[in-house]
């Protein structure tokens, strides 16, 4: 029983280490309990079937507020090659766009046309929902500033050292370049919430949490959209980065 307990405890760290680009984490265990000693502590994903009753959901878009969604579309579309699917000017101060990579392939690859993916919205995922509202004084406070409850937006290249390139080209606010360590200090720490937590976060808890961020976000790269948005690129699965 001990044994099953540790290779299902060893088998979460694998995944969960594959799934966030980063070496091996290490599982410790003690006595014959299969009781976790240290952290970090491992957490099997659930391979429990869905409820029936949700076959066919899935995560079609996310949404953030824009201060310019003019500046913020051409940002995402130099970036990360996001084209405008659709906008709509709701009135003269609100606005509503969404953009999205084509979907007949990753993007690149199966071309369709805007007014093709539009008809397809519904079918389809991964795409981006930008809303404006302008006024004079209009503030948002980014996820580089203070914690709210919108983290990061997740993109997948095929070369990351590739794609630093072109944002530090365009001028980009890299957070985090890719091989660079990771910190809880300034912008990341702020945003994540270590910057305003102080001393009920103690230093050798912030250790521990050092410890296993840095290796797990040393691959990634972190950058900050127009809005100060966090995104966090990682390389695709298995391709090389030179």
């Amino acid at each position: 029983m001990f044994l099953k307990y540790y290779l299902t405890f060893v088998t979460a760290a694998y995944y969960i280490s594959k799934t966030l680009a980063c070496g091996q984490l290490t599982v410790r265990t003690s006595n014959n309990t299969g009781a976790v000693s240290e952290y970090p502590i491992s957490i099997a994903g659930d391979d429990k079937p869905s409820d029936p009753a949700t076959t066919g959901y899935f995560i079609n878009h996310l949404c953030i507020n824009v201060r310019n969604a003019t500046a913020s579309v051409d940002w995402y579309n130099k970036a990360f090659g996001l084209r405008r699917i659709f906008g709509l000017q709701v009135s003269e101060h609100f606005s509503l766009t969404y953009m999205g990579h084509s979907h007949g392939g990753r993007n690149g690859t199966g071309y369709q046309t805007s007014a093709e993916i539009t008809l397809q919205k519904n079918n389809i995922e991964g795409l981006l929902e930008m809303i404006s509202l302008e006024y004079p004084g209009w503030d948002l406070p980014a996820g580089t500033r203070v914690p709210n409850t919108f983290s990061h937006i997740g993109i997948v290249v095929p070369n990351i050292t590739d794609a630093q390139r072109r944002l530090e080209d365009m001028g980009a606010n890299i957070l985090k370049a890719t091989g660079a360590p990771f910190t809880l200090e300034g912008v990341l720490g702020d945003g994540t919430g270590f910057g305003i937590a102080g001393d009920s976060i103690t230093k050798e808890e912030k250790d521990t949490i050092l410890k296993t961020l840095t290796p797990l976000n040393k691959p990634l790269m972190l950058v900050a959209d127009p809005d100060g948005n966090v995104i966090e690129v990682q390389n695709q699965e298995g391709s090389e980065v030179v």
